[in-house]
Formats: C-alpha cells, sequence, structure tokens
C-alpha cells in the first residue's frame, strides 16, 4: 500500500457509513409563475415545516434511481425531465463527519391531471420560487444553484420547454422566460427570433373561447432527450 493510501480508505470508509440523500428541485410553471414542490412535515414540537422532495438511497438501489422514485412518489407520472445538479456536503447531526445530498432538479407540466391535483400525496404544496421561506440551510442551498442552472441552461438549450404544454403559444413562451429570467422581454422581438431558430412549428389550431384575438398554437421541433443535448441555441433577449 502506498504512503497515503491508507488514509484514503479510512475516508472512504467513514462516507460509506454516513447518510447519502437524494434531494429533487421539482419546478412546475403554472399561472404564469414559476412554484416548487414542498413537503409538509412536523417536527418535535408539531409545527409544520416544509422541505424539498427527497429520500435516502436505500440498498441495492441507484443514485438515479431513487431520484426517479421520488418523482413517481410526489407526482404520480413517469414523463418528465430529471437533471443531476451535483453532491453537496453538510453536518452530519451523528457523527463529526458530513452526510452527502446529491442534487437534482426536475421539470413536470402543469397539463398532467396527477401534478395538478396532488393526488398521490396530500402531503405536499406548489409555492411560488419567490415566496419560499423556512427551508433548512441545506435545502437553501440546494434551491438556489438549480434556479442558477435552470436560469443557465435555458438561455443556450430548449430545456424550458419541458415545462410547457405539449401545445402552447408563443405568449405562454415568452412567460416562461420572463419568469425564469426576472426579466422584460419585447413580444414582436422575442416572436421573431423564436421563428427564426425553427424550433417550433405551427400546429394549425388556435385558442378557443378567449376574449382577445385567438393566438396560434405551437408545438416544439424536437424530442424530449434532445433538449439539452442542442446547447449552441442562443436564448439571450
Amino acid at each position: 500500500m502506498k504512503k497515503g493510501d491508507e488514509k484514503d480508505t479510512n475516508t472512504a470508509s467513514q462516507y460509506t457509513a454516513n447518510k447519502i440523500e437524494i434531494d429533487c428541485v421539482i419546478f412546475n410553471f403554472e399561472g404564469e409563475i414559476l412554484k416548487v414542490l414542498l413537503v409538509k412535515q412536523k417536527d418535535n414540537q408539531g409545527n409544520t415545516t416544509c422541505q424539498l422532495a427527497n429520500d435516502c438511497i436505500k440498498k441495492g438501489e441507484t443514485i438515479s434511481g431513487t431520484a426517479q422514485n421520488i418523482l413517481k412518489k410526489y407526482i404520480g407520472v413517469g414523463n418528465f425531465f430529471l437533471e443531476q445538479l451535483k453532491a453537496f456536503g453538510y453536518p452530519s447531526p451523528s457523527s463529526s463527519y458530513e452526510d452527502i445530498s446529491i442534487g437534482y432538479y426536475a421539470m413536470v407540466k402543469t397539463e398532467d391531471k396527477d401534478v395538478e391535483n396532488n393526488v398521490f400525496n396530500l402531503n405536499v404544496e406548489w409555492v411560488a420560487v419567490n415566496e419560499i421561506s423556512g427551508l433548512n440551510d441545506k435545502h437553501k442551498v440546494i434551491l438556489d444553484y438549480s434556479l442558477k442552472e435552470l436560469r443557465q441552461n435555458i438561455c443556450k438549450s430548449a430545456i424550458g420547454f419541458n415545462l410547457l404544454p405539449e401545445k402552447f403559444t408563443l405568449l405562454q413562451v415568452m412567460h416562461l422566460y420572463e419568469e425564469i429570467l426576472g426579466i422584460e422581454i419585447n413580444k414582436s422581438n422575442f416572436r421573431r427570433k423564436i421563428l427564426q431558430m425553427n424550433l417550433v412549428h405551427d400546429s394549425n389550431q388556435k385558442e378557443e373561447a378567449v376574449s382577445h384575438r385567438a393566438a396560434k398554437f405551437y408545438s416544439l421541433n424536437m424530442q424530449q432527450h434532445e433538449m439539452l443535448a442542442h446547447r449552441e441555441l442562443n436564448f439571450n433577449f
């Protein structure tokens, strides 16, 4: 054994003895508002607190498998976007070493009935990103990091369309980008840029029963697995 190997082995055994948790930031875009799914729990004093959807890796499970099971548990649908963020270390309450959290962020569509009605778990709540409070320090860090990644990725890929219905108006797309990026976008410039990118196609349908001029519905010109791969797109408005 080389010098230093014994130390590395001891360090590895310390981490394997500690808890490895998967924490998921689950995003949803509803009513022009970006929301996150929070799980309600009661502390030892009987007070209700909220946290991100999470679970520990169980024996025989993979990291990605645990993350997918969290989504299925709280959302109840299999059609979602899921991307790993990174590993986070945080103080362990049971030892002098760090526990490990592997963060993910996910996107689900409001049009999924199970998402809208939360029929699979009554202890969850969709909260607007700007209204979230009371998270513990670990979950605040993961949430902030996921928002940073989301903002970066929607400017260079089509990942944001995972939050929209299968058929959408260009105004819905614009409101999505305004909400996530926290900016105001010129409507004419946005429409022209989206159409020039050949990213969407006309679905030959329009809004019905609306008081304003009916807008056209569009659909995306790529599959879900291609959305993040196409990082050459430029969504800087």
